[in-house]
């Protein structure tokens, strides 16, 4: 009771480079009493023999299966194998720093009225060296920046850092399958109606090698606005038209370099919803400055 089991999930897809460093990492924990739950989403590197050789020396659990995609193959893995009071994810090409689930579980069994918690993450490249990089935002206010209200306009909940209780993550029907951000929808329910608290202490290394998937910046955008469209008739009508307002103005800006046509169509619906602030004024600047210059220059492919 001292030491409540934590089901450590890791959905392995084509991270040959990495997935030997993510097994370490988790079977070296200080935390002990943990059951790591491993499946190969359909890898066509040598990932797949490589944890089979792990698992002979380590003694996980481990499947390998055609490719069904990640939310997908969480949630297959939570619901079919875990067994665990929380639960702790792990990308296959990040890592954890070695108390991270010792420092986890001591707070959430601490914290009863959390359903969650997070923390900070280094970025590294594909080497484990550090980047002195901006990838993921910082928690600017340990309370205010996990609410519902800050992370549907802004998520810094790195992934690799979050655990919860398997308990809450049933109640919220487990991950979205039809998103690309799985991760950011299953905040975004457990915020709005449990809290999420918040170490502010470096818990795992976050991988940035050119590959990831936050590297589609127009496929993260559409995804981020169907995860707002869906909560637009759940929330204040006021508050729906702020939130996408804002978030169309930001998305011209991100967009506005190389996808030039998106970007236009996310500056219309922005001033369609009849919002106007200085956040967006700041954005349209942007965006309009991107356009100006990268047309300039020879950028010219309205993708």
């Amino acid at each position: 009771m001292d030491n409540p089991l934590v089901s450590v999930i890791v959905s392995s897809y084509n991270h040959e480079k990495y997935i030997e460093k993510c097994i370490a990492s988790i079977v070296n924990q200080t935390y002990k009493n943990i059951e790591l739950i491993v499946v190969d989403d359909g890898s066509h590197d040598n990932s797949r023999a490589i944890l089979e050789r792990l698992q002979k020396q380590h003694g996980f659990f481990l499947e390998c299966q055609s490719n069904s995609g990640l939310a997908k193959t969480l949630n297959k893995a939570i619901r079919n194998y875990s067994h665990g009071k929380y639960i702790a994810g792990c990308g296959s090409d990040d890592y954890p720093t070695a108390d991270r689930i010792e420092k986890q579980v001591k707070y959430l069994e601490a914290h009863p009225e959390y359903a969650m918690v997070c923390g900070k993450a280094h970025v590294v490249d594909g080497n484990g060296k550090p980047l002195d990089m901006r990838i993921i935002d910082p928690v600017a206010d340990p309370v205010k920046s996990l609410q519902f209200e800050s992370l549907i306009e802004r998520n810094p909940i790195p992934a690799s850092t979050v655990m919860l209780r398997k308990d809450v993550w049933e109640k919220c029907g487990g991950y979205s399958e039809n998103t690309l951000i799985e991760d950011l929808d299953m905040w975004l329910k457990i915020a709005h109606d449990y809290k999420i608290g918040y170490i502010n202490e470096y818990l795992a290394y976050y991988r940035w090698h050119g590959e990831n998937i936050s590297c589609r910046t127009a496929d993260m955008c559409r995804a981020v606005w169907h995860i707002l469209l869906s909560w637009k008739d759940r929330v204040h009508p006021a508050f729906a038209r702020r939130m996408s307002a804002r978030k169309s103005a930001c998305f011209f800006s991100v967009l506005a370099r190389l996808h030039k046509k998106e970007a236009l169509q996310y500056l219309k619906w922005s001033v369609g919803y009849r919002y106007f602030d200085s956040y967006m004024l700041v954005n349209y600047l942007k965006g309009a400055g991107k356009l100006a210059f990268y047309w300039g220059k020879g950028y010219k492919t309205w993708n």
